[in-house]
Protein backbone atom coordinates (compact mmCIF):
# COMPACT_ATOMS: atom_id res chain seq x y z
CA UNK A 1 0.00 0.00 0.00
CA UNK A 2 1.18 3.50 -1.22
CA UNK A 3 2.03 5.47 1.43
CA UNK A 4 0.22 9.41 1.50
CA UNK A 5 2.41 13.10 1.80
CA UNK A 6 1.19 13.36 5.32
CA UNK A 7 2.03 9.56 6.01
CA UNK A 8 5.50 9.80 5.29
CA UNK A 9 6.10 13.47 6.65
CA UNK A 10 4.29 12.18 10.36
CA UNK A 11 7.23 8.89 9.83
CA UNK A 12 10.11 11.45 8.93
CA UNK A 13 9.00 13.61 11.68
CA UNK A 14 8.93 10.79 14.44
CA UNK A 15 11.89 9.37 13.37
CA UNK A 16 13.80 13.28 13.12
CA UNK A 17 12.67 13.59 16.49
CA UNK A 18 13.56 10.10 18.17
CA UNK A 19 17.51 11.47 17.22
CA UNK A 20 17.08 14.47 18.57
CA UNK A 21 15.81 13.08 21.55
CA UNK A 22 18.76 10.81 22.12
CA UNK A 23 21.34 12.93 21.21
CA UNK A 24 20.05 15.53 23.97
CA UNK A 25 19.46 12.76 26.45
CA UNK A 26 23.30 12.13 25.50
CA UNK A 27 24.53 15.62 25.96
CA UNK A 28 22.08 15.82 29.62
CA UNK A 29 24.18 12.78 30.45
CA UNK A 30 27.30 14.15 29.87
CA UNK A 31 26.53 17.01 31.83
CA UNK A 32 25.80 15.65 35.00
CA UNK A 33 29.11 13.78 34.81
CA UNK A 34 30.45 17.48 35.45
CA UNK A 35 31.20 17.54 38.82
CA UNK A 36 28.63 20.18 40.99
CA UNK A 37 31.26 22.44 42.41
CA UNK A 38 33.86 23.80 39.41
CA UNK A 39 37.42 25.75 40.52
CA UNK A 40 38.32 28.89 38.46
CA UNK A 41 40.00 26.60 35.61
CA UNK A 42 37.29 24.63 34.80
CA UNK A 43 33.64 25.41 33.51
CA UNK A 44 31.95 28.62 35.18
CA UNK A 45 29.29 27.31 36.93
CA UNK A 46 26.26 29.86 35.26
CA UNK A 47 27.62 28.49 32.02
CA UNK A 48 26.82 24.66 33.16
CA UNK A 49 23.31 25.60 34.75
CA UNK A 50 22.53 27.39 31.54
CA UNK A 51 23.16 24.49 29.80
CA UNK A 52 21.16 22.21 31.84
CA UNK A 53 18.43 24.02 31.61
CA UNK A 54 18.35 24.64 28.31
CA UNK A 55 18.93 20.92 27.57
CA UNK A 56 15.81 20.45 29.80
CA UNK A 57 13.55 22.76 27.97
CA UNK A 58 14.49 21.30 24.55
CA UNK A 59 13.57 17.99 25.77
CA UNK A 60 10.33 19.19 26.94
CA UNK A 61 9.60 21.28 23.40
CA UNK A 62 10.16 17.85 21.58
CA UNK A 63 7.67 16.08 23.33
CA UNK A 64 5.25 18.77 23.13
CA UNK A 65 5.68 19.30 19.22
CA UNK A 66 5.41 15.56 19.02
CA UNK A 67 2.29 15.78 21.31
CA UNK A 68 0.58 18.69 19.52
CA UNK A 69 0.86 17.28 15.80
CA UNK A 70 -0.90 14.02 16.92
CA UNK A 71 -3.47 16.11 19.10
CA UNK A 72 -4.12 18.18 15.94
CA UNK A 73 -4.50 14.85 13.92
CA UNK A 74 -6.68 13.59 16.99
CA UNK A 75 -4.01 10.63 16.97
CA UNK A 76 -3.38 11.26 20.88
CA UNK A 77 -4.53 8.45 23.13
CA UNK A 78 -5.81 9.17 26.11
CA UNK A 79 -4.77 6.26 28.70
CA UNK A 80 -6.57 6.69 32.19
CA UNK A 81 -5.12 4.55 35.20
CA UNK A 82 -5.26 5.57 38.66
CA UNK A 83 -2.28 7.30 39.74
CA UNK A 84 -0.84 8.39 42.85
CA UNK A 85 0.04 11.62 42.57
CA UNK A 86 2.47 12.58 45.26
CA UNK A 87 4.43 9.07 43.51
CA UNK A 88 4.30 10.99 40.27
CA UNK A 89 5.71 14.42 41.69
CA UNK A 90 8.82 12.84 43.36
CA UNK A 91 9.74 10.99 40.18
CA UNK A 92 9.98 14.63 38.39
CA UNK A 93 11.80 16.23 41.66
CA UNK A 94 14.38 12.91 41.53
CA UNK A 95 14.29 13.63 37.60
CA UNK A 96 15.38 17.26 37.88
CA UNK A 97 17.75 16.57 41.39
CA UNK A 98 20.55 17.88 39.33
CA UNK A 99 19.28 20.53 38.01
CA UNK A 100 18.29 21.87 41.45
CA UNK A 101 21.40 21.35 42.95
CA UNK A 102 23.42 23.37 40.10
CA UNK A 103 20.39 26.04 40.51
CA UNK A 104 20.47 26.00 44.25
CA UNK A 105 16.79 25.27 44.51
CA UNK A 106 15.08 23.26 47.02
CA UNK A 107 11.73 21.54 46.44
CA UNK A 108 8.97 20.86 49.06
CA UNK A 109 6.15 18.19 48.13
CA UNK A 110 2.69 18.44 50.19
CA UNK A 111 0.11 16.61 50.18
CA UNK A 112 -1.68 13.00 51.41
CA UNK A 113 0.30 9.90 49.88
CA UNK A 114 -3.13 7.77 49.38
CA UNK A 115 -4.73 11.01 46.99
CA UNK A 116 -5.14 9.11 43.57
CA UNK A 117 -7.27 9.79 40.90
CA UNK A 118 -7.77 8.30 37.00
CA UNK A 119 -5.74 10.51 34.38
CA UNK A 120 -2.76 9.82 32.09
CA UNK A 121 0.19 9.89 34.15
CA UNK A 122 2.11 10.27 31.11
CA UNK A 123 1.22 13.26 29.95
CA UNK A 124 0.57 14.35 33.64
CA UNK A 125 4.37 13.92 34.23
CA UNK A 126 5.13 15.99 31.42
CA UNK A 127 2.86 18.86 32.22
CA UNK A 128 4.81 18.48 35.67
CA UNK A 129 8.43 18.35 34.09
CA UNK A 130 7.14 21.61 32.10
CA UNK A 131 6.23 23.38 35.07
CA UNK A 132 8.78 22.38 37.41
CA UNK A 133 11.42 22.93 34.66
CA UNK A 134 10.30 26.58 34.62
CA UNK A 135 9.93 27.17 38.06
CA UNK A 136 13.45 26.04 38.86
CA UNK A 137 15.06 28.64 36.39
CA UNK A 138 12.42 31.71 37.59
CA UNK A 139 12.67 31.18 41.44
CA UNK A 140 15.11 32.19 43.63
CA UNK A 141 15.38 29.28 45.83
CA UNK A 142 12.26 27.29 47.13
CA UNK A 143 9.86 25.46 45.14
CA UNK A 144 6.66 24.33 46.91
CA UNK A 145 4.65 21.65 45.12
CA UNK A 146 1.23 20.98 46.87
CA UNK A 147 -1.68 18.27 45.94
CA UNK A 148 -5.05 19.37 47.08
CA UNK A 149 -8.55 17.38 46.95
CA UNK A 150 -12.07 18.40 46.83
CA UNK A 151 -15.87 16.75 45.78
CA UNK A 152 -14.83 17.98 42.43
CA UNK A 153 -11.56 16.59 41.50
CA UNK A 154 -7.72 16.95 42.27
CA UNK A 155 -5.72 20.51 41.73
CA UNK A 156 -1.70 20.34 41.87
CA UNK A 157 -0.18 23.50 42.78
CA UNK A 158 3.38 24.57 41.77
CA UNK A 159 4.76 27.84 43.96
CA UNK A 160 7.96 29.26 44.03
CA UNK A 161 9.92 32.36 45.66
CA UNK A 162 10.89 34.15 42.32
CA UNK A 163 9.75 37.62 40.87
CA UNK A 164 6.12 36.36 39.55
CA UNK A 165 4.91 36.37 36.08
CA UNK A 166 4.96 39.66 33.79
CA UNK A 167 1.62 41.30 33.94
CA UNK A 168 1.76 40.92 30.14
CA UNK A 169 2.84 36.99 30.27
CA UNK A 170 -0.52 36.61 32.37
CA UNK A 171 -2.40 38.50 29.27
CA UNK A 172 -0.70 36.02 27.31
CA UNK A 173 -1.95 33.11 28.66
CA UNK A 174 -5.47 34.12 29.11
CA UNK A 175 -5.11 34.45 25.08
CA UNK A 176 -3.91 31.34 24.34
CA UNK A 177 -6.08 29.28 26.45
CA UNK A 178 -8.99 31.10 25.07
CA UNK A 179 -7.37 30.45 21.51
CA UNK A 180 -7.92 33.81 20.81
CA UNK A 181 -4.59 34.75 19.30
CA UNK A 182 -2.14 31.20 18.47
CA UNK A 183 -0.01 33.30 16.18
CA UNK A 184 3.57 34.37 17.14
CA UNK A 185 3.84 31.70 20.17
CA UNK A 186 6.86 31.65 22.50
CA UNK A 187 8.49 29.17 23.61
CA UNK A 188 7.05 29.21 27.03
CA UNK A 189 3.25 30.16 25.98
CA UNK A 190 3.61 27.11 23.74
CA UNK A 191 4.46 24.83 26.65
CA UNK A 192 1.53 26.56 28.98
CA UNK A 193 -0.71 25.80 26.23
CA UNK A 194 -0.24 22.62 25.94
CA UNK A 195 -0.58 22.53 29.76
CA UNK A 196 -3.77 23.36 29.32
CA UNK A 197 -4.41 21.22 26.19
CA UNK A 198 -3.59 18.13 28.09
CA UNK A 199 -5.60 19.44 31.50
CA UNK A 200 -8.78 19.92 29.05
CA UNK A 201 -8.59 16.62 27.61
CA UNK A 202 -9.34 14.74 31.13
CA UNK A 203 -12.97 15.05 31.49
CA UNK A 204 -15.90 13.93 34.33
CA UNK A 205 -19.06 14.46 33.35
CA UNK A 206 -19.45 18.16 32.82
CA UNK A 207 -16.31 19.05 34.36
CA UNK A 208 -13.32 19.20 32.75
CA UNK A 209 -9.31 19.95 33.34
CA UNK A 210 -7.83 23.14 33.76
CA UNK A 211 -4.55 25.40 33.97
CA UNK A 212 -4.13 28.67 35.82
CA UNK A 213 -1.18 30.93 36.04
CA UNK A 214 -1.29 33.60 39.08
CA UNK A 215 0.91 35.90 40.98
CA UNK A 216 -0.61 33.88 44.56
CA UNK A 217 2.22 31.81 45.36
CA UNK A 218 2.62 31.46 49.12
CA UNK A 219 6.32 32.13 48.48
CA UNK A 220 5.57 35.34 47.19
CA UNK A 221 6.69 34.70 43.01
CA UNK A 222 4.54 32.68 40.55
CA UNK A 223 1.85 29.94 40.75
CA UNK A 224 1.03 27.27 38.35
CA UNK A 225 -2.10 25.31 38.92
CA UNK A 226 -3.61 22.27 37.07
CA UNK A 227 -7.09 20.60 37.80
CA UNK A 228 -7.81 17.32 36.99
CA UNK A 229 -11.70 16.63 37.65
Amino acid sequence: MKMTQDQNFHHIMIASMNDMKQSINLLQHKLEQIPLVQDNKGIDKSDVNLMHYEISRMQNSIAQLHNLYLLENDELPLQLTESYFIDVIEEQVIAHDVLCKRMGVAIEIRGDNSVSGYVDDHLLSQVLDIAIVNAIRYTKDAIVITVGQSADGITLTIDDNGLGYPEASLSRFVEVTKQQDLSGLTNQALAWYYCYLVASMHKNRAIKGWVSLSNKSELGGSRFEIFFP
